[in-house]
């Protein structure tokens, strides 16, 4: 050990081990001689962090697998609860994983440990009543999309915005200040970073494709997602041959995603990657048939994608549920090309405001480092004179 400050972090997915790590390789020029311990994947080990456990122990699993894998997960939190209040970490950054990280939070707090949330559990679209739980738990939060700091705020949780990490992505690849020109014609298919989420949109999509003619959509790719590559390949292999249609994957395919027309897209972060490269969409949502009745239920948000709710209005169509299908799909995008672009365009103008600039990592990475220094500060009237 370095016998400098100690900090615990916690990311229980691939996307929340990404933020992390970015978070840490950040914070260590700011804090001399910090040593890091908890769970994390690829990203954060190569940021100096002593693995307790990895991320893929806590990756998401179906309903039967998390049930027979709870008595693990319990032990898990024991150990790495136990491991925190042995060593005394200044503070612990627990990232999303909320069904996780909140119940280790309370350990965590009982043990007078300071909590700072990561990338906010999405508590304002549904089980709101976790906020109180937040309240009592965490020290801040510091969220990635402009919106949530409000929500906090209201319930009296302190919080911060320190932007969003895709930002500083794509800042890094050179897409934000540099845009590649437009390929007319060209339609891009994201259905998705999840195998259920690819089944219920991919389809659809191909389907659409088939109605619309070369002077639509001259080409078509799909963007296949880290994990994806199996799913994609069996969907296609199904589906009528298309000259126009082919995929691209890895570290080309932002750009690949950055000259096209326009996107077929599943809700969630996709959104925000066609907006940051002011690329007009129209988003897919599809649930099975009961799931989709609770989330009905549950659910309270005006709008299901990020892009709408941060423009605060509708800037990209939403086809939900059964309008999810092939007809649909492409009227919608007749609409879009023939009218719909430049009004897009102008509000994910909106949306790339207020996410605003790249140094998110870095912002992040103050206010933890600030945290440490205020709980390493002699109590007034204490230390040499």
């Amino acid at each position: 050990m370095s016998g400098g400050p100690e900090l615990l972090v916690v990311a229980g997915e691939v996307s929340g081990d990404i933020h992390a790590g970015n978070l840490l390789a950040a914070l260590r020029p700011m804090v001399p001689g910090l040593h890091a311990f908890g769970i994390g994947g690829d990203r954060l080990e190569a940021a100096g962090l002593e693995l307790l456990a990895h991320t893929s122990e806590l990756a998401h699993m179906g309903l039967t697998e998390v049930l027979r894998e709870l008595p693990r997960i319990r032990r898990l939190m024991h150990r790495v609860a136990a491991e925190a209040v042995d060593r005394r970490p200044g503070a612990a950054v627990l990232v999303d994983s909320p069904d996780f990280n909140l119940r280790l939070a309370r350990r965590l707090g009982r043990a007078g440990i300071p909590v700072i949330l990561y990338v906010s559990p999405q508590l304002w679209a549904w089980r709101r009543g976790r906020v109180r739980v937040v309240r009592r738990v965490a020290r801040r939060v510091l969220c990635i999309l402009p919106f949530e700091v409000g929500f906090y705020e209201q319930h009296g949780v302190e919080a911060l915005y320190v932007g969003h990490p895709l930002v500083d992505d794509l800042h890094r690849e050179g897409l934000l200040e540099h845009r590649p020109d437009r390929a007319r014609g060209r339609l891009a298919l994201l259905p998705g970073s999840r195998a259920m989420e690819v089944r219920q949109l991919l389809p659809v999509m191909l389907d659409a494709l088939a109605l619309l003619p070369p002077d639509a959509v001259r080409e078509a790719i799909v963007v296949v997602a880290a994990g994806m590559e199996a799913e994609v390949g069996a969907i296609l292999a199904r589906a009528p041959a298309d000259a126009r249609l082919r995929t691209v994957r890895g570290e080309g395919r932002r750009r690949e995603l950055a000259i096209a027309q326009m996107a077929w897209t599943a809700s969630g972060t996709a959104t925000l990657e066609c907006a940051l490269l002011d690329v007009p969409m129209i988003v897919g949502y599809r649930l099975g048939g009961l799931s989709y009745l609770l989330a009905k239920l549950l659910v309270r948000v005006p709008h299901i994608a990020l892009v709408n709710l941060i423009a605060g209005e509708r800037a990209a169509p939403e086809l939900i549920q059964n309008d999810w299908n092939p007809g649909r799909l492409a009227a919608e995008t007749r609409a879009v090309l023939g009218h719909g672009l430049e009004r897009q365009h102008g509000l994910l103008d909106v949306v790339r405001r207020r996410l605003g600039g790249p140094g998110a990592s870095e912002r992040a990475a103050r206010a933890v480092a600030a945290h440490l220094a205020s709980r390493s500060a002699p109590e007034p009237g204490g230390g040499s004179p």
